[in-house]
């Protein structure tokens, strides 16, 4: 067995790395699955054998109770050991060892989540969620002090365990699934407010400390008949018979100040829960000498507006309401959680959305901000294949796993974390053609340890976490904004972009881009206004505005702040209604370019909405009554320019067109999806052809996939693409 490791975190080259006994690894790995199913965990993981990838994830071993499919060996009731309690489907120990046995050069990775047992709900049933209708959930409330002690007990019992067997020095890190992976499970089913009496004495004693008397209570909540005694917890506005379409998106702090303060007890609830657990984490590694990463499945903010059940449940349809569910989960402000003790590194599965062939990789955490942050970000690549049971998985062949898997691949180097082979719960890699890709895939990865990453300045979102706090909670027009923008529009206009928090802009270290993109900065102030005045609003930057950018001021909705922020002057509807613009001036270089026919928009309705009366109008509207109204427009100002769209999402050549404006450098033209760092540039395409990819400055090309040179000291090279496909180039800059 090699000699005992020592992990650390540095930077390298321009990105977070783990560090194994000083030397930076880029760790080719695999995640088999879960322990409870051995046998084909001892198949899957020994196919992987003969490409000596540098770690493997190992899932805890689940307790054999098939009616419970959280169950530990290692939790029952309200005990909780470092020794397993209960017969188990398989050791932890025999599953190390069949990984060090067929690769002995191998680093581990424990990986567990901790949901807590039906055992200890039945015995708490007082700590569990209750929905509005009385229905209990099989869900610990977020106000479960209970449950957080004996969550971070049981994390830290899960270490001493594992920290105790003779191979414990081949763990380089811990993967905590926090519970439902940081999100509050109740939200996937459409419940935001718990009912719960902890729930509701918490939410008691935290409406005391803010408003302290009655009168205040009464004042904020617009209500003469509540107390700070009484004050039940809300019901939810988005559920009922009630009429919602008359229910406007983006409310005053006096229509929807329960919802507010709700989801702020919520935010103080999770951080609690979040510290907790990563602090458990801390103490039990305390005195570890080789410091394992700690990694977390949480933070999950480019995925503002997700609906999981609308998504994955088949029989369920996609919800005309939904309360949001990062927000409802408490992931408001997140950045504030990365200076917790314990918290070296997120890990998440990418975005469930569009990830097949044509789609996109996008984390579902945020790995931007991770990046920045210095903290490494892993990502799950679960590619699901023609060897499982699914007909319709989005690789039918050897081809098509390719083209996903290189555009995986590619995304993260391109940005700056991790990926790695996963299989979550069936045997999506089980063919020789498959391992053939890996197998290249392995090498690629091992070679990109030493190629600089630096961010090209290209387009920014700028995501805040904290918007739902200005609307009625609905999580659709977020959706909308968010999610689809990253995958219609942004990955597919030849520039490269990227993904981060508002509070990023802070950083002394935050990249420069050309294009910044605001999809929903509702709510402006003093200190926001002043950071964009210091960090955007100069050096010739393009902003463009999401439909309701600086709509509230933190108490009003109302034009005026909506001014304030984007320098244009509004008409204001302050009704629901879909946004449709057609681009109708094509003398603007944003536009010059664009077909004739470029909509933006849909039919989701939401208001109130905001059509700017001054600056360059790019766009008409189609909006109430026929009226001619801008939909999209212009404003040049001193040393930037403000883009305001009442409609989203945004194409890409529209996308192109803005940021050829800004100055940013364009690879190419087609709407494939693009991937880009100062070293990496790859294409990922349905369309069969010629393509043409132009650089920043004079390189050398290196087909990475094929190991060899294509071009040397070029501006531009051309290429052939058999779609569907990835290629990818690695560019190496001339010198001077």
């Amino acid at each position: 067995m090699p000699d005992p490791i020592k992990v650390t975190i540095a930077n390298h080259l321009g990105r977070p790395m783990v560090y194994i006994n000083g030397v930076p690894d880029s760790l080719p790995a695999y995640s088999p699955v879960a322990g409870r199913r051995f046998e084909l965990f001892k198949e899957q993981s020994s196919r992987f054998f003969s490409h000596h990838l540098n770690a493997y994830f190992i899932t805890l071993p689940s307790a054999t109770d098939q009616n419970d499919w959280i169950a530990s060996p290692y939790w029952v009731g309200d005990e909780i050991s470092s020794k397993p309690i209960t017969q188990m489907s398989a050791t932890l120990d025999e599953m190390v060892q069949h990984i060090l046995v067929g690769d002995p050069d191998a680093n581990i990775i424990i990986r567990f989540g901790p949901g807590e047992p039906k055992s200890w709900r039945d015995l708490h049933e007082d700590q569990l969620f209750v929905t509005e209708c009385g229905d209990m959930l099989p869900t610990p409330s977020l106000a479960s002090d209970l449950y957080n002690i004996d969550s971070a007990r049981f994390s830290k019992a899960v270490v001493e365990h594992c920290e105790s067997h003779p191979w414990a020095d081949r763990i380089i890190g811990y993967w905590n699934g926090c519970r439902v992976e940081g999100t509050h499970e109740p939200l996937i089913d459409g419940w935001l407010f718990d009912h719960s009496q902890i729930m509701t004495s918490r939410w008691r004693e935290y409406l005391r400390g803010k408003y302290q008397t009655d009168a205040a209570l009464q004042e904020a909540f617009n209500d003469s008949t509540i107390t700070l005694n009484n004050v039940a917890v809300p019901i939810d506005k988005l559920r009922g018979n009630a009429d919602l379409s008359g229910q406007l998106y983006w409310q005053a702090a006096k229509d929807n100040q329960p919802l507010r303060d709700y989801l702020l007890l919520t935010r103080d609830l999770f951080f609690a829960q979040f510290r907790s657990l990563a602090l458990a984490m801390h103490e039990a590694t305390a005195n570890c000498e080789r410091k394992p990463v700690l990694m977390y499945d949480a933070l999950k903010q480019s995925m503002l507006g997700w609906s999981n059940y609308g998504f994955f449940d088949a029989k369920l349809s996609w919800q005309l309401y939904f309360p949001e569910m990062m927000s409802g989960s408490g992931h408001m402000d997140v950045t504030e959680l990365f200076d917790a003790p314990g918290f070296d590194a997120i890990v998440t599965p990418h975005d469930y959305q569009a990830r097949g062939l044509g789609g996109i990789y996008e984390p579902e955490g945020m790995a931007d901000s991770c990046v920045l942050r210095g903290k490494p970000f892993f990502c799950e690549m679960d590619t699901r294949t023609y060897m499982g049971t699914d007909p319709n998985s989005p690789a039918l062949n050897d081809k098509e796993f390719a083209a996903i898997t290189w555009r995986n691949i590619a995304t993260g180097m391109s940005r700056g974390f991790y990926s790695y082979w996963m299989d979550v719960y069936q045997d999506w890699f089980a063919s020789k053609g498959i391992h053939d890709v890996i197998s290249q895939q392995a090498k690629v990865i091992r070679e990109s340890v030493n190629w600089p990453h630096q961010t090209m300045p290209g387009i920014a979102m700028i995501l805040d976490d904290e918007a739902v706090l200005e609307t009625n909670g609905n999580g659709n027009v977020m959706n909308e904004q968010v999610m689809w923008e990253e995958k219609m529009g942004l990955a597919r206009c030849g520039v490269p972009y990227r993904i981060y928090q508002f509070n990023d802009l802070k950083l002394d270290n935050f990249p420069q881009h050309r294009v910044y993109y605001f999809p929903n900065l509702y709510r402006v102030d003093d200190e926001r206004l002043q950071l964009l005045k210091e960090k955007i609003f100069r050096d010739g930057n393009v902003v463009v505005w999401g439909p309701g950018s600086g709509i509230s001021d933190g108490k009003v909705i109302g034009p005026e702040s909506a001014a304030r922020l984007t320098g244009f002057e509004f008409e204001y509807l302050p009704v629901n209604y879909p946004r449709r613009v057609l681009v109708s001036n094509f003398d603007h270089p944003i536009t010059r370019n664009l077909r004739e026919d470029t909509f933006i928009g849909g039919p989701l309705a939401y208001g109130p909405v905001l059509h700017p009366k001054d600056g360059v109008p790019l766009g008409v509207a189609w909006t109430k009554q026929g009226k001619s109204l801008y939909g999209l427009a212009v404003k040049e100002f001193e040393n930037w320019s403000s883009v305001f769209t009442c409609a989203t999402p945004i194409p890409a050549d529209l996308w192109r067109g803005l940021a050829k404006f800004a100055g940013a450098h364009v690879y190419t033209e087609s709407n494939d999806v693009l991937i880009a760092d100062s070293t990496i540039v790859a294409l990922h395409s349905l369309r069969s052809g010629e393509k043409k990819i132009s650089l920043p400055r004079p390189s050398d090309v290196y087909d990475v996939i094929e190991g060899v040179m294509i071009a040397e000291n070029v501006m531009s090279f051309t290429f052939y693409m058999d779609a569907p496909q990835t290629r990818v180039f690695r560019i190496v800059k001339r010198e001077e």
